[in-house]
């Protein structure tokens, strides 16, 4: 008789909202930050959680992935800025700083690929991270005057190797990066990222080696 289960993963993201003046070189008013944390020496934010499979991990089952979603509620805003980055991602490993993962997206990279100059500590590579998406956002031309800032994507790229993990933990991100210092404000919305998929029993030998693979990677950070 089979253990195989169905779950759907899934990992909520609040919204948030910052501000300054033109000239700051960082945002000052981040009382709406909810839950969200400023990267120091940048204007990007970030939001960090876990999803836990400590349980499942227990009874010795791996979740194999099927496919990953991100939803998004109404809309993204920036005043005085030229676009911005959103990057999400699910890994069965902890994730780079959030200062590496600036530094990788700037350098036209991420988790789990390649790298540049900017060399990531973290041993992330195609099968740690599980899922990842980044959209590319500019404000929406047509609509004038546009006094929020209402940003449209322009470009969304996906990547992520949707690997069977036997890990107990799934580390989650979302990250905004402002391409210019010049913004005013930068409103976040709501998210999700979603992750199906089946919970099943491997043969113990390939258990074994794939746990013991994710022990290996985990602890190298």
């Amino acid at each position: 008789m089979s253990d195989k289960l169905d779950r759907t993963l899934r990992i909520e993201i609040p919204p948030s909202y910052v501000s300054k003046l033109a000239p700051d070189p960082a945002w000052t008013a981040i009382n709406d930050l909810n839950g969200w944390n400023t990267i120091p020496g940048t204007l990007g934010l970030i939001w960090e959680g876990t999803i836990d499979l400590s349980g499942y991990a227990r009874d010795y089952k791996t979740f194999y992935p099927i496919g990953g979603v991100v939803q998004e509620g109404s809309f993204q805003s920036e005043i005085g800025g030229g676009g911005t980055i959103v990057y999400y991602v699910m890994s069965s490993t902890p994730l780079p700083t959030p200062l590496e993962l600036v530094a990788a997206l700037g350098l036209r990279t991420s988790p789990g690929f390649m790298s540049s100059q900017a060399q990531v500590t973290n041993p992330q590579n195609w099968n740690t991270v599980l899922f990842a998406e980044s959209h590319l956002m500019v404000n929406k031309a047509n609509i004038t005057p546009n006094p929020v800032g209402i940003q449209q994507t322009i470009e969304v790229k996906q990547s992520g190797s949707l690997s069977p993990t036997a890990t107990s933990v799934i580390y989650c991100a979302k990250v905004v990066v402002p391409l210019t210092g010049t913004m005013t404000t930068l409103g976040i919305p709501a998210s999700r990222m979603i992750l199906p998929g089946t919970m099943d029993q491997e043969p113990e030998l390939e258990y074994m080696m794939r746990l013991s693979r994710s022990i290996e990677l985990a602890n190298q950070v």
